[in-house]
């Protein structure tokens, strides 16, 4: 699933496209609501052709997921499903891995900051600015013990918003104002706290040590360390998946990656010997759970 309408992603089909050819996939379909003309980015297509896409089909949304879950005239019913997207494409998501395999809930876009008192506050608002044009319902925020720091993140990040003619500003504003929050905490153990359970997308460390940080947070997407290390790069060229876990999802899984595409099947095969050697515990374990038919189709081999 390729998000579009708001935004073109060309990058999107990269991040799904290529860890699914690595891994073998033979098969690649692709969707992608159209833009305000009703076509479909063209760079969106020629990514799309460049990473090996078989098939792409312009529809998105719910209907679109429902379509790759099921299957319509035009397009086959998929084995999975991976890729971002706004609230009803995540939502349909979930509702369809009843029936077929998806990666994770990715999306609408969350970013939280760590930041301390030697923070740089115009470099963390043009940060939550960067994240907060995805869409109106992105999730940015700051988590800090300092009220000085939070301030003047607050008032730099209002300032940038009225004062300098932004692109996209109609989303950053509405995503700040409705969504946007600043958490203050008493100490660094708090903080951590408030991290591993929030499960950010991305989290952003500006902090002293940072290094002493990471190593209590569990719970994140992605973690990016220090001034110069913004999240939007990470959407790009860091090497790094940006098909990430949002919804407090971070405290499950991880990015999108060649191992969501490969499974483990196991094969076994035994002689009789091995079979009559642990005879004995399949009898102790079977009779203790009450399936005594288990036994029997060992032990009707060795009579």
């Amino acid at each position: 699933y390729i998000p579009g309408g708001k935004a073109r992603y060309p990058s999107t089909i990269v991040m799904c496209a290529i860890p699914a050819k690595v891994a073998g996939v033979k098969q690649i379909v692709a969707i992608t609501p159209p833009m305000k003309n009703g076509k479909v980015d063209p760079l969106t297509l020629v990514a799309g052709d460049i990473c090996g896409v078989d098939e792409f089909y312009k529809v998105g949304g719910a209907y679109g997921i429902a379509a790759l879950a099921y299957g319509t005239k035009t397009i086959k019913r998929v084995d999975k499903i991976v890729g971002p997207g706004g609230v009803y494409a995540s939502v349909a998501k979930s509702v369809v891995s009843k029936d077929v395999s998806i990666d994770m809930i990715a999306g609408p876009t969350e970013l939280l900051v760590y930041a301390d008192e030697k923070s740089n506050p115009r470099y963390i608002a043009l940060d939550l600015i960067s994240q907060a044009e995805h869409s109106e319902d992105t999730l940015c925020g700051v988590v800090t013990k300092s009220k000085m720091v939070a301030t003047k993140i607050s008032e730099e990040l209002n300032r940038i918003i009225k004062e300098d003619e932004i692109p996209r500003r109609e989303f950053v504003e509405k995503s700040i104002n409705d969504n946007g929050f600043i958490a203050l905490c008493e100490n660094n153990e708090e903080i951590t706290e408030f991290i591993n359970e929030f499960a950010p997308e991305h989290l952003e460390i500006f902090a002293s040590n940072d290094k002493k940080i990471i190593k209590e947070i569990y719970n994140a997407g992605l973690i990016l360390i220090g001034e110069y290390t913004p999240s939007s790069v990470s959407d790009y060229c860091l090497g790094s998946n940006h098909v990430l876990p949002t919804y407090r999802f971070a405290k499950s899984r991880s990015a999108l990656s060649v191992l969501d595409f490969i499974k483990l099947v196991n094969v076994i095969e035994m002689k009789k010997d091995a079979l009559n050697k642990i005879s004995p515990i399949i009898k102790e374990i079977t009779s203790t759970e009450g399936l005594f038919n288990h036994y029997e189709a060992v032990n009707g081999r060795l009579k």
